[in-house]
């Protein structure tokens, strides 16, 4: 699953946030309780894991920290954007439809490819010979 949205004009930390906080919503909706996150600003990753030990002025903020206290588990890491590729496509997406919520069940067809590929990459067999 997938999901992007269209926010206007908005800072890169608020959209970050917003695209957490999301995500959040959404696996919630569906009744996961483990939850792994990963994103490719830094910034946002520190903001998040600092407000659970000072509090934050970030009203987006302290909701996340409010759903992922009602999680049975969950971590939060900062991973480069070039391993984040297919999460910011996504994103750039919603500039194309201007919807509010748009939810992906399966993957466009401009990644399944790439995804297909990459799959076969990582499990392909070992070769040892010389």
């Amino acid at each position: 699953m997938g999901y992007n949205r269209f926010l206007g004009t908005c800072s890169i930390f608020e959209a970050e946030l917003w695209g957490i906080l999301d995500g959040l919503k959404l696996i919630q909706r569906r009744g996961h309780n483990n939850v792994i996150i990963h994103s490719d600003s830094l910034e946002v990753v520190k903001a998040i894991h600092e407000c659970g030990s000072k509090g934050s002025t970030s009203a987006m903020i302290r909701r996340i920290h409010r759903i992922l206290s009602q999680e049975s588990q969950w971590i939060l890491r900062h991973i480069s954007r070039e391993n984040n590729y297919y999460a910011d496509y996504l994103a750039k997406l919603a500039f194309e439809r201007e919807e509010d919520l748009h939810l992906f069940e399966s993957p466009p067809d401009e990644v399944l490819d790439s995804l297909k590929s990459d799959k076969e990459r990582l499990f392909a067999p070992l070769d040892f010979s010389l």
